[in-house]
Order: C-alpha cells, then structure tokens, then sequence
C-alpha cells in the first residue's frame, strides 16, 4: 500500500527542523554546572554545550575567560561605561567594576581591591581573571589538570526573601505587613509558595520565627528565609498626672506644678497643659488640665482643681516682675511706658569701619549691591528679601588690587535664614552673633595679588527661594586695602563668568547703605537708676543719633537709619538692688538678644515682641547695688527705637 504525503504533514515537519534558540536547563536539585575547556571556546552548561566569544585563556598563570559569555551562562550582565572606561558586571547584588590595563577592581562601589591578574580585551572582548569572577559571585571552582577542564558549579535555586514592617510590634495592638521579596538568579517564575508563622497580629508576647519557602517553575523549593519578630506585651496608654504645692492660694501667688505623669516605656512624647498659669488674680476655683501622649499615641488625661481665695499676695504687674524670667515676656499698657521718666546719657563712638549692603533691600535685579574699598576692622550688615520668580545668591567678593598678598581674619559672624519671617531672620542673625562676640573662633583668607576671593562661602552656598529673607551681620580684619562687592545673582549662575557683566545697582527704596566709620557706640549713664519706673531711649534717631558714613558707590552723605549694625555698650554704674530691666519695642514687632553681664539673652526664646503692649524681661539685680552692661547690636528686618525698661520689684 501507498502512503501519500500531504502538504500539511510537510508544514508541520518544516515547522519542527527550524533551529530554536536553546538555553541550558537547570538541574532537578538546583545547582548549576559549567564545564570550561582550556583553549576552546567550548562550554558545557547543565550538558548543553554553548560557544564562548573567545577561548579560556592562560597568561602567565591566570586563567582569563570571556566576560559577556561567562555573565551569561552565570546569569549577570555586562555592562560598559564610557565616561568611566569601566566594565560593569553584576550578579545578584554582586557589582564588579574593571578597567581594561588595571589589575585593581571595584566590589559594589568600593575600590582598592587587587586581583589576581590584569584584564585585557582580546580581539574586542573583555578577559576577565576567573577565580576573580567565582570568589565573589559565590561560584565553585574545581580544576582538573589531565583533561584541561574546569568545572564550575553554584546554586541555582529560588530565593526566598521577605521584608516585615514592624520587627518589634505590640500584641493584639499592632498590624505586620509582609512584603514578598522572593526571586529566582535565572528569572523563571515563582509558582508557589509556603509560609510560618505569618502572622498579621500576635496574640501573645514572645519571640516567633517567621520562614519562608518558594518554588520556581522546574519544581525546585528555595532555602527557608527566616526572620525573627520579637512581639511586645500590648502597650498601656500613659497615665498622666501632676501636683500644686498647695490646694490653695492667695491672688498672685506663684503656683508650683509637678509632673508625675508615667508611660510603661518612658515615651511620652507630649504634654499639653490647659490653664496651669504661674498665678491668678481673680478668686475662685481654677481647673487645670494635663494632656500626655506616649510615642504610640495613646493618650491620658488629668485635671486637678485649686482654689484662689480673695486675697492679695502680688499685683499682676508685681508678679510679672518677680517671676517673668529672662528670655521670657509679659504684658504691659504701652501707653504708660510713655509717662516713664527718660534717663540722660553721654554718647561715645569709637572707630570702627562698617558697610550696610541694604539697599536695595528687596532684591528684584541681580548686580552689584555695594562696593568700596575699605581696610583695617571691617564690620558687614546684609539683609535682603528675595522677590524675584528664581533662588538668589548673595557673595561678598574681596579683590586685592595691591602688588602684595593680602589676609583677610574672618571673626564673629552671625547669619539669619533664609526664611520667610523677618524675625526669626532679625532674631537668629543678632544672637549668633553677639554668641559668637563671646567666643570668636578665627578663619583665614589668602589674596595674592590682582586676584579675588569669597569671604562667608558658607553664607553664599545658601539659596534664597522666591519671598525668603537673608540677614548676616560678621565682623573681618584686613591688613590692606581691598576692593569689597556685595554681588546678588541667580542662585544657578556662575559668579565668575557673570561678574563682568553685572552694573551697580541704584539704592532705590527707603533702606540704607554705605560705609560709616564710627559704627562702635558707647552710653554711659552714672546715675542712680531703679528707684522709680524710668526708660532709656534706643535708636529713636533723636536723643540716639545716627551714625553718619557715604554710599561710596555715589559719593553721596547717608545717616544710618535706625543704627542698624551699630555694636552698643551701655553701661548703667549704679543699679538699685531688685530692678528689673526689661525690653519695650516702640515701632513695632522686635526680635533680636543681647549680652547682659556677660550672658546671651534673647527677646525672647520663644517668640517675638509683637507690639509696644509686650516686654521682655533681660536681667534682674539682686539683693545689692549692681554694675550692669549690656551690649547688643539694633537687629536688622526689626521695628525701632526701642526702650529699655528699667523697672522696681517688689521685696516683701
């Protein structure tokens, strides 16, 4: 009998002669095996054998093989960079790093590591030592010499891996998370999976072991991956509690609080009080309350109740002078401050050169805010606000135009922001530094010649955003004559290659600049002060005058408004036993500090004087006549004149 042949039987055998791609299969326990052959390009994987771009080659006893064709049948890739010149080959979280001619490499990012042999390129294709290639991507390696073999074998079974969200949760309290991190080194799918201990909320404290097993597509189960959960007891909210050292007080008197309140785990993180004032002035009952949250956010409450009899101890206006500490506020009727008597005093000023770069304030344009040459004790003040669409730098560049080197010794310096409010700006540049008036630590700058150098590179790294202030205030010493600018430009925009092209800007606005050489300021006042209410007047332009200098960039005689910059030292001889001296604004909002007696005292720590109707205290003499000096310096972006309050305490 004839069989014919028909044409869909010779499709279907066509279909089948054409040469698939072929990968080597993995063995059924998981472990990978690579035969290598010295001088051949031949390999053996898993008993399928594949060709290598170049054969295992032998110099000098190093025994280099094909870099792209070993990360393949290893699983890895082979990358090049061209900036670098580096090879980049990766296995699982393995990177080796190798430059062709370097017998160094790098082991994921780090370098410095020597290898056995130097890689070379063959014909275009990367030699690589091999026993560097197997030491750090886990692989085998077993020479057999007779049949000039290599045999290499590693693992190639899934892993499993898992991360957890909480290690040390609270029983019944806390939810885990368990994220799968599982993979296989050659891709295949993982298809199933088994879990202990997978646990979402223990029920009970202890410790518990989670594993984690995975299979791949060949059938082949992973290692376990274990983490260990330690589960904490449930958290017990905190208990929250305080005492008064009495149940009950007269009007104005100071009340002691205590906090008792507890946490199992000592974290409180909060605690708000509701009413717990220092005193009352009005009789009746006073509830006060104690809110405390632990780090878990559980939260406990607590009132206690006290009782103000009808009695006086201290007015409010005593109380407040008495128990308001210094870097603290109370208030005061701004008005009567007016009907203090003013206290006469003798002026003084001392040389001491000073730029004010405050004009303009509000950065619009970039250029040159301000330039002279000035010399000798050099003390700067720059405030400006950002109201251009872009961030802006502000550089203070010194140029030696001298045919010899110049030093420049950078002391006290004090910046302020950026930031949107100008007082924490004002407040923050003033204190740090009068701080750093206290304890000067000195830098260095070398000019030479015809060149130019950054003074206050950490203030110039800064970027002022759209609607920030800046404030420095810093003093410097120069043993020459140099070229000062106050630049401000697109915080993206190179200094160097813009400066040509930058003008000096008009002072346009109501702020001041120039250069003013007597900007130390000494008021002495001898007389008996603290027997009654009085005032000392501070920057009010009148009784406090001005300090008188020229914008040099026009030649033109400015007043320095406000004394901005100025370092006052007002030393008060002879000061009443139990006077309080204290701060009152008059033009506004203020928020600066000063040294009292050797003692940084900011107005205030916490916050600001918003009005003429807050004072805050500075200092307090004891119980004998005092000496008193204070030193502080007007703080820039603040309201002025202010007054100094120098207020009697009650001493029954």
């Amino acid at each position: 009998m004839k069989h014919r042949i028909t044409p869909l039987f010779i499709a279907v055998l066509l279909i089948f002669s054409i040469a698939l791609p072929v990968h080597a299969e993995g063995s059924a326990d998981g472990m990978e095996k690579l035969v290598l052959i010295q001088n051949s390009k031949q390999m053996i994987h898993n008993g399928l054998t594949v060709m290598a771009t170049q054969p295992l080659t032998a110099v000098k006893g190093v025994t280099y093989i094909a870099a792209r064709s070993i990360m393949k049948e290893v699983y890895g890739t082979t990358v090049y960079d061209s900036k670098s010149k580096q090879y980049r080959l990766s296995n699982g979280e393995t990177e080796l790093r190798f430059t062709v001619g370097n017998s160094s490499y790098a082991l994921n990012g780090n370098s410095g590591y020597k290898g056995v042999g130097t890689p070379y390129l063959l014909k275009g294709t990367l030699m690589v030592p091999l026993r560097t290639l197997t030491l750090h991507f886990g692989i085998n390696l077993k020479s057999i010499p007779k049949e000039k073999k290599i045999e290499l074998s590693w693992d190639s079974k899934p892993v499993a891996e898992f991360s957890v969200s909480d290690l040390n949760p609270y029983a019944t309290q806390t939810q885990v998370d368990y994220t799968d991190m599982s993979y296989h080194p050659r891709g295949l799918s993982i298809m199933d999976e088994r879990w202990e201990n997978k646990i979402q909320v223990f029920d009970q404290a202890g410790t518990y072991t989670v594993s984690h097993w995975v299979q791949d597509s060949n059938g082949i189960w992973s290692d376990p991956y274990t983490v260990t959960i330690t589960v904490k007891p449930p958290n017990q909210p905190p208990v929250a509690s305080f005492t008064t050292d009495k149940d009950t007080y007269k009007m104005g008197e100071f009340i002691r609080y205590t906090d008792l309140s507890t946490d199992d785990e000592n974290r409180i993180e909060s605690s708000l009080w509701t009413n717990n004032e220092r005193g009352f002035f009005v009789p009746g009952p006073q509830i006060i309350k104690l809110v405390v949250t632990d780090a878990n956010g559980a939260i406990s409450e607590f009132f206690r109740t006290i009782t103000i009899l009808d009695e006086t101890l201290y007015t409010k206006e005593e109380f407040d002078l008495l128990y308001t500490e210094p870097g603290e506020k109370f208030g005061i009727v701004g008005s009567s401050v007016l009907r203090f008597p003013e206290i006469n005093y003798t002026i003084n000023d001392h040389e001491q050169t000073f730029i004010r770069a405050n004009s303009p304030e509000t950065m619009i344009d970039e250029g040159i805010y301000y330039e002279d040459t000035v010399s000798g004790n050099v003390r700067f003040l720059l405030h400006n606000i950002n109201n251009r669409t872009v961030p802006m730098k502000i550089y203070i560049l010194v140029t030696n135009e001298t045919a010899v080197p110049a030093t420049v010794r950078i002391g006290a310096t004090g910046s302020g922001g950026p930031n949107v409010y100008v007082s924490t700006v004002g407040r923050a540049s003033t204190g740090r530094y009068l701080e750093a008036l206290q304890n000067p630590k000195y830098s260095y700058v070398q000019i030479p010649p015809g060149e130019s150098r950054l003074l206050f590179q950490e203030f110039s790294s800064q970027s002022v955003k759209p609607g920030q202030v800046y404030s420095m205030l810093a003093d410097v010493q120069m043993n020459a004559s140099l070229k000062v600018q106050v630049v401000a430009i697109d915080a993206s925009r190179d200094l160097t290659s813009s400066l040509p092209s930058l003008q000096v800007l008009p002072s346009h606005d109501v702020h001041i600049r120039g250069t003013f050489d007597k900007a130390n300021r000494t008021i002495v006042i001898n007389q008996t002060i603290g027997m009654e209410k009085s005032r000392i007047i501070i920057a009010d332009n009148v009784k406090d005058t001005r300090i008188s200098g020229i914008d040099k960039t026009t030649n033109t005689p400015v007043l320095n408004f406000g004394n901005y910059g100025v370092l006052y030292t007002l030393r008060m001889n002879n000061v009443m036993p139990h006077t309080a001296i204290a701060l009152n604004p008059r033009g506004g909002h203020y928020a600066g500090a000063f040294i009292i007696n050797g003692q940084v005292v900011y107005a205030t720590n916490t916050s600001i004087l918003a009005n003429p109707n807050e004072v805050g205290m500075l200092y307090k003499t004891g119980d004998t006549t005092e000496s008193v000096i204070i030193t502080f310096v007007p703080a820039a972006g603040m309201m002025l004149p202010i007054n100094l309050l120098l207020l009697p305490m009650p001493t029954h």
